[in-house]
């Protein structure tokens, strides 16, 4: 069986870290093996548990997550942070860029964006162990950078015809609350399907991802439009 990459979660609202959770576990290359609430618990279950990668908040009771990673590195940590933040001005995500994070993901966190950002490391972890040396291509490749050719205009995996008929749906019956079993009923396709494109439209700023916690069990995923006008 493949080894899963450990992660860890440093994050002290209980809600959002149980959504993230829940969220890089069902990518079946990432087990989340501890979560901290504090930047004392941060440290202390780094050195019990060595993770290999770290998901990071900035705001903690005791801290940050800044210090939690300046500490770490100190120390001489072997892991890869990510931070999840709210904050988007400039000069915090320039301090966490110098603090070395591969990636910045800003709050609420959309699962398409998490998987992404996992996705990424898979890549980077994967092109690096195929080879001993590496050319600027290949770095350039590696780091993200952008290509100048085959430049794709669609996104990945989103047919404009279902698309256009997911939006047709939103505007005609003006859904404001929906999951994506109601959608998949109404459009006769795959829940998975329904979530690739709602998750789509999220990054657009079409919809939103709620969750509800008034199930009685695990809280459920739950999509509200943001904007009507923004579906034309």
């Amino acid at each position: 069986m493949k080894q899963k990459v450990t992660t860890m979660i440093i994050e002290d609202d209980p809600r959002a870290s149980y959504a993230l959770e829940l969220t890089i576990n069902q990518h079946p290359d990432f087990e989340v093996v501890a979560i901290s609430e504090t930047y004392a618990d941060a440290l202390l279950h780094y050195e019990l548990f060595k993770p290999q990668m770290v998901f990071v908040d900035i705001s903690l009771p005791d801290g940050s997550g800044m210090e939690v990673i300046q500490k770490l590195r100190r120390d001489g940590a072997n892991c890869y942070f990510i931070m999840t933040t709210a904050e988007r001005d400039a000069k915090t995500v320039e301090q966490a860029v110098q603090q070395g994070i591969s990636d910045y993901l800003v709050k609420p966190l959309r699962m398409s964006r998490v998987h992404q950002a996992l996705d990424d490391y898979n890549f980077y972890r994967r092109k690096l162990a195929t080879r001993e040396q590496v050319d600027q291509g290949a770095i350039d490749q590696i780091l993200g950078k952008r290509s100048t050719t085959n430049v794709r205009q669609t996104p990945k995996g989103i047919d404009a015809t279902t698309l256009k008929t997911l939006k047709k749906i939103l505007k005609t019956e003006q859904l404001t609350d929906f999951s994506v079993e109601d959608m998949s009923d109404r459009m006769k396709i795959s829940r998975i399907t329904v979530r690739r494109y709602l998750e789509y439209l999220e990054s657009e700023g079409i919809v939103k991802m709620v969750l509800n916690y008034k199930t009685g069990g695990r809280p459920r995923r739950h999509y509200q439009l943001t904007d009507i006008n923004l579906l034309n």
